[in-house]
Formats: structure tokens, sequence, C-alpha cells
């Protein structure tokens, strides 16, 4: 894989200091984004041990005075309750420090615990300093094998959670993983209970994010009916929705993220009113997609579909396999994942559609007034087809990651308020679509200065060359 990154700055250079940079002098502000860099990807993956990164955020108070505020700041804003492999917890555990370090050691509240798994919490450091008011995330994750709702109850009523008062908890972050062993098991057991401690714990909850992994069914299926009320935000990863019986979303959420488990699941979803969100985050999306889960909510708003207040759009589509006899298609490219099991007289492709066969996403109108930022994974047919769908001389930041085929006609000048822009080609490239790859770096590398950053990702099959960023213009 190729990669070329540019970044320009107009900013006059610096020809005299008075003071050495260093950690020391380091403003409160960047020392801010420097741990919030550092920390808040890992969030959002689905491998995270959350007391892990709770001790890494207490390190980083330690590692210097200017972190010191920003780390101790981040680190009063979680209670985590964790699920841990014992074995893990050896490994990593044993971060000295004097600041939000006490850990609760909750293994009573599972009478039947298994020998090498224990739950750990930063309760007690929150108790300690009275941080109660500092709080702002609940994080109740597990790290192997899927959770009786139970267990979690249980670790509650050990912590005595309900003890205390909450007011600024406004997300509540479930990372129950589970294991393919787990399929069987029904995890309807103590359901609604749990639902009522959360709700009575954490009344304020207002953004819910949930990877319960695509073994298991769901156990917030209770607690989402409940809550659903007052959720603005809403941040499911294999959890379906439909699952939950919720045949619409109330029209007062803002922020809705649905992922589904892979490319052999085909999007579900109930009915979501368009013209409210602000931040909409979609996968796996059928190719003949059509917007058909969405309504304006309002018949006097016409036939089309209203993103009004719409200002992030994030996509990933799902390309459907098929095999074919051995041998060459005309079309397509060759999955190296293993599935669909390969037999020695077939192979395994994807077929793509020409662009011009394709409908996605441009039915019924949809219109994208207030569209700042789109990100598209995987798109099957032309990206400049799609931007025609939207207003492109808005349009702030742009990644996608496609085929490069799917780049042909692309034109970044038109894009006249993109200040970054992320391009990837993704497959291995044939050696007649070398042409292709060629002029999508030179067109990309041709453009206005208000490209403040470019990234551009190639196969090293395309051979690219790069030519003289002077002569480029």
């Amino acid at each position: 894989m190729t990669t070329l990154d540019t970044k320009r700055s107009d900013a006059p250079e610096c020809t005299h200091t008075r003071t050495r940079p260093s950690l020391a002098t380091m403003p409160l502000r960047i020392a801010k984004t420097v741990v919030d860099y550092a920390n808040t990807p890992h969030l959002d993956s689905s491998t995270t041990t959350y007391m892990q990164a709770h001790r890494n955020l207490v390190a980083q108070a330690h590692t210097c005075r200017a972190l010191r505020q920003p780390a101790q700041t981040c680190v009063q804003q979680w209670l985590v309750i964790e699920r841990c492999d014992v074995t893990t917890e050896h490994k990593v555990h044993g971060t000295e420090s004097d600041i939000n370090t006490t850990e609760s050691d909750i293994n009573t509240a599972e009478p039947n615990i298994i020998e090498t798994e224990r739950w750990l919490s930063n309760m007690d450091a929150i108790v300690a300093t009275n941080a109660f008011n500092h709080v702002r995330e609940v994080v109740i994750a597990t790290s192997s094998r899927l959770a009786n709702p139970q267990e979690i109850t249980d670790a509650l009523r050990h912590l005595r959670v309900d003890q205390h008062t909450w007011p600024h908890v406004t997300t509540l972050r479930i990372s129950n993983h589970s294991a393919p062993t787990d399929a069987g098991r029904t995890g309807d057991e103590g359901c609604a209970e749990l639902a009522a401690e959360l709700r009575s714990c954490f009344p304020a909850v207002s953004h819910l994010w949930a990877d319960e992994g695509p073994h298991g069914r769901s156990m917030l299926g209770a607690y989402v009916t409940t809550a659903l009320g007052q959720l603005t935000r809403i941040s499911m990863r294999y959890a379906s929705i439909p699952g939950f019986s919720i045949k619409t979303l109330p029209s007062h959420i803002t922020h809705l993220s649905l992922r589904a488990c892979g490319r052999r699941s085909y999007l579900q979803m109930p009915q979501i009113t368009a013209p409210p969100l602000v931040a909409l985050t979609l996968s796996v999306v059928p190719l003949s997609y059509a917007w058909d889960q969405f309504t304006n909510g309002d018949s006097s708003m016409g036939p089309g579909i209203e993103f009004t207040c719409l200002e992030r759009l994030e996509l990933t589509f799902f390309v459907p396999s098929r095999s074919v006899p051995g041998g060459r298609a005309d079309d397509a490219w060759e999955y190296s994942d293993g599935y669909p099991e390969q037999s020695p007289q077939r192979k395994t492709v994807a077929v793509r559609e020409r662009a011009s066969m394709y409908t996605v996403l441009r039915a019924r109108g949809a219109r994208f007034p207030q569209l700042r930022h789109v990100t598209l994974h995987q798109y099957p047919g032309r990206v400049a087809d799609f931007l025609r769908s939207v207003p492109v001389g808005q349009l702030e930041t742009v990644h996608v990651t496609a085929n490069v085929t799917a780049f042909k006609g692309l034109r970044l000048g038109k894009l006249r308020a993109l200040h970054t822009c992320e391009l990837m080609v993704s497959g291995e490239a044939r050696r007649a679509e070398q042409p292709h790859g060629q002029r999508l770096v030179m067109r990309a590398l041709a453009q206005d200065a208000h490209v403040r950053s470019l990234s551009i990702r190639v196969p090293d099959t395309l051979r690219i060359h790069l030519p003289s960023l002077h002569t480029v213009r």
C-alpha cells in the first residue's frame, strides 16, 4: 500500500524563540488535545479494556505537570464496571499512582465466578475523592463471554451505585462481548430488573452506546424500550433495534449510528424521522438501498426525504459475493477472506455492476442542505455520481474507501470548502486500472490551496509515479 500525505500551512516560519518548547511549557489546550488524542480512539474499539485505559490516563497524569490536569479530568469522567480476564490483568496491572487509582474487586457479586475472571471498578476512587459531579459516562463492559443481566445488576448493587447521585451522567456505554459459544444463550433472564436498576441509578442518560457482539441476544431490550423517550443519541454495534420490537424511532433522536455484524447481514432498522438528524452512520448498506426506512414525519414537506439538519453522513456498503466458474470474470475481483467456502473448480468473486446501473441512495430525491462531512466505505458506484446528490460546495471533509474505478470522474476542485480529504483505493487493482489510479493522484494533487490535509492510499500493484509537487499545477 502506497501512502501519500500532504499538509499545507500558510503560517510564517518562526525565526526566533525565547523558550525551548517542552512538556513543561505546553499550553493547557494543547495538553488536553494530546490526552484526548491518546485515549478517545480506544472508546469505540470492540476490543477496549476500559480499566487499562483508566490506568493509562492515570499514568499520563504523572508524566508531567502539564498533562496532569487534563488527564485527571478524563479519569474522573468515567465510572467503569468491567469484567476482566485475570491473566491479562496480571500483565497490565500495577500502575503506581496517588490519584484515582483505587480499584474495587467485586467478585463477591458473582458467587459462581469463573476462576480466570474478575470484576473491577474505579468506584472506590470516585467515592474517595467525592467526584460524583465529575462523572459523565458509565461504562459496563465484559471481556470474553456474554454476561447474564443478573450478573451486572448484582455488580451495581454490590458497589452501592444507587446510594449516590449521578447528576451529570448522560452517556451509558455497554460493551458486552460475546463468543460463538454464547449463541445458544438467550440472555433474557433479569433484563427487566437490569433495566430498572440502570434507570434508577442513571436517570439523566441521553446517549446509549452498545456493542454486544454478533453472538447471543441483546440484554438491552427492556432498557431501550423504557429509555427511548429521553435518548437523543443512539449508537448500536451488532445489537439489533428491530429485535427490541421498536417499529419507529422518536423524532427527537439527533445522532444515530447503526452497525451490522458483517457483509452477509443486510441493514435492518425501524422507521426513522430524517429532518432532526445531525449525524448518521449506517452499515451494512445494501446496493439497492433507497432511504426506504426514512420519513419526513410531515407530509407537507413533499415526497423527497429532507435531511434538514444533517451535517455528518457515514455509509459502509454491503457488496454481495457469489461463486462463478473458475477463470476470469468481467468487473470482478477475488475475495481473500476465505468465505464463502471455495471449491477447486470455482472461485469466489464480488461482482461490481457498471456505474450506469446504480441508483443506490439516489431514489426518492434525498436532500442534504447542511451536509459538511461525508465518509463512504466500499462505495460500489461512482463517487462523483453520489456527490451530485449533495451540496458539494459546502463539504469540508471527505473520506472515501472504494475500488479504483469508483473514483473515475472525481473532481475535487468543485469542493470549494474542502479542507480535509482522504482517498483510499481498496482491493487488489488490475494492471488495466493503473491509468485510473494515476489520474486520481494527479487530480487530487492539483487542487487549490484550500485543501489543508490530503491523504491518498493506493495498492502497490498500481505502481503510481509521483510527480514533483512543484510541477503538479
